[in-house]
């Protein structure tokens, strides 16, 4: 029973480090989102949204890519990525007819440049 404590204590450990480095890597200030094609420029902060899972939008993560671009890369890919309904996007957070809504956003509030 103690090898066993042992080793979950461990695993739990180990986990959890990895977690911690993956958030760690998170940008520090706002970033500049610059490929929604003719849009203007959107500004993210990942601090604003650390009450969120990161895997709820870097779904893909598993891929070594954390940057939204890494995967979404078709023509319109990125529009889409942010302006779904669907869990992941960010109008599923941020929609007022989303049954999640965290915070109601306009056009304006991310595409300030």
């Amino acid at each position: 029973m103690k090898k066993f404590t042992a080793i979950a204590a461990a695993v739990v450990f180990f986990v959890g480090l990895g977690l911690a480095a993956i958030a760690a890597d998170a940008p520090a200030g706002p970033i500049k989102v610059t490929n929604f094609g003719k849009k203007d420029v959107v500004t993210f902060d990942h601090a604003k949204h650390t009450s969120a899972e990161c895997a709820t939008c870097h779904h893909k993560a598993d891929s070594g890519d954390f940057k939204c671009a890494g995967c979404h890369q078709d023509d319109g890919a990125m529009k889409d990525a942010a302006h779904k309904k669907e869990v992941g996007k960010c109008w599923s957070c941020h929609n007022k007819k989303s049954p999640s809504v965290v915070k109601e956003l306009k056009c304006k509030d991310c595409h300030a440049g």
